[in-house]
C-alpha cells in the first residue's frame, strides 16, 4: 500500500475501541506530528474498510487542513488544536485512532449528555464486542479510567469538547463487564436532573467478603454484585436470557442472591424483559401507561418502578429458598 495516513476520529474511533481485544499498548502511541500529510484518500479508505469492516459509514477521520477532495465514504474533522501529548494510536499499518481520552472528548463535541455518559461507560469498562464472532461479548482491561480522561482534560483545556466531557465525567462508572451493566449503572447512579435514581456510593463488580453463613448458601468465597450500592445495602444482577437459563446457573443466581441478603442486602435482578421500563423512567420522572386499545389509563412513578422490582425479586427470593431449603433436605 502507498504510504498514506488515515486517524480515526471520534465516532469512527470509538467504533473500533469497542471491539479491540485489548488496551494500547504505550509503545504504539504517537504524537501529533503524525497528523501532517493525513488527508484522506479513496485508496486509504479502502485498505481501511479492506481491515476493519465492521466500522460504520462514513468513517470520521481527522485532518488539519481542508481537504480538496470531498469524500462521500468520509467525514472530515478539522483538529486545530492538537493534544499535547502522545494521544494517537497505531492501530494497523496506515491507520492510526485516537487515544481512548482523546475519543472521549471528540465524542463530547456531538453526542447528547446520556449517551455520552454509556460510551464514558464503555471506554472504562471491562468488555469488548467481538466483531469477528458476530458482536459476542468479551473480557479485556479497561481502556482507560476516570483519572486519565481528567488528567487529559487539564492538560488539554483548549480542546473542542472538553466542557462537555467534563460534565460528563464525574458520572461515567468504572469497570461494567457488560453493555447492559454500563447502561444500569447509568440509570441507578445518575442523579435526578439527568433522569436517574440517584443512587449514592455506586461500584461495578466490587468483590465483597462474605459471611460464613453466607459462603455456605453460596458455595464460595467471595460475592461480586454487578451492581453494588453500598451506602443503600442494595445489590442489582443483571440476568440476561443468554447466560442466565440454564438449571446449574439459575441455581448458582439464587445461591448468590441468598447470600447477599444473608448479609443484609438488598438483591434485585434486572431481566431484559424489565429493560424497557427501566430505560423509559430514566428519562421521565413517570411512565405513561395505556390499555391494549391504546387509551391513556394513568401514570407509573420511577420510585413505583423501583419499589415494584424490589418486592417482585423479593417474593422470588422467598421461593427461591424454599426450593434450595428442600433441595438440601433431600
Amino acid at each position: 500500500m502507498p504510504r498514506m495516513r488515515l486517524i480515526l476520529f471520534g465516532i469512527s474511533a470509538f467504533s473500533y475501541w469497542l471491539c479491540a481485544p485489548s488496551a494500547p499498548d504505550a509503545s504504539c502511541k504517537v504524537s501529533a506530528k503524525i497528523l501532517k500529510n493525513c488527508e484522506p484518500v479513496l485508496e486509504a479508505l479502502r485498505h481501511l474498510e479492506g481491515i476493519f469492516p465492521f466500522l460504520p459509514r462514513p468513517h470520521h477521520v481527522s485532518t488539519t487542513s481542508h481537504t480538496k477532495r470531498p469524500l462521500s465514504e468520509a467525514i472530515c474533522h478539522l483538529m486545530v488544536r492538537m493534544p499535547k501529548g502522545k494521544d494517537f494510536c497505531r492501530v494497523e499499518s496506515g491507520v492510526f485512532a485516537s487515544c481512548p481520552e482523546l475519543c472521549f472528548v471528540q465524542l463530547a463535541q456531538s453526542l447528547p449528555f446520556h449517551e455520552l455518559v454509556r460510551a464514558g461507560n464503555v471506554l472504562c469498562g471491562r468488555f469488548y464486542l467481538d466483531a469477528g464472532k458476530g458482536g459476542e461479548l468479551g473480557r479485556r482491561e479497561p481502556l482507560t479510567s476516570k483519572r486519565r480522561i481528567e488528567a487529559f482534560l487539564r492538560a488539554n483545556p483548549g480542546i473542542k469538547g472538553v466542557k462537555e466531557a467534563r460534565r460528563a465525567l464525574p458520572w461515567v462508572t468504572e469497570g461494567a463487564a457488560s453493555p447492559p451493566e454500563a447502561f444500569l449503572a447509568m440509570v441507578f447512579g445518575l442523579p435526578y436532573r439527568y433522569g436517574g435514581f440517584q443512587l449514592s456510593d455506586l461500584a461495578v463488580n466490587r468483590r465483597l467478603r462474605p459471611s460464613h453463613k453466607a459462603q455456605q448458601i453460596a458455595r464460595r468465597t467471595t460475592l461480586v454484585p454487578d451492581i453494588l450500592f453500598a451506602d443503600a445495602r442494595l445489590a442489582i444482577e443483571y440476568d440476561s436470557t443468554a447466560e442466565h437459563t440454564s438449571s446449574s446457573q439459575l441455581t448458582r443466581d439464587a445461591q448468590k442472591r441468598l447470600a447477599l441478603e444473608t448479609d443484609g442486602y438488598k438483591a434485585v435482578t434486572v431481566t431484559t424483559s424489565m429493560d424497557q421500563l427501566i430505560e423509559a423512567a430514566m428519562n421521565q420522572n413517570f411512565v405513561p401507561v395505556v390499555d391494549d386499545r391504546g387509551i391513556f389509563i394513568g401514570i407509573v412513578r420511577r420510585q413505583a418502578i423501583i419499589r415494584y422490582c424490589y418486592d417482585k425479586t423479593r417474593a422470588e427470593q422467598h421461593e427461591e429458598k424454599h426450593i434450595l431449603e428442600y433441595a438440601a433436605a433431600h
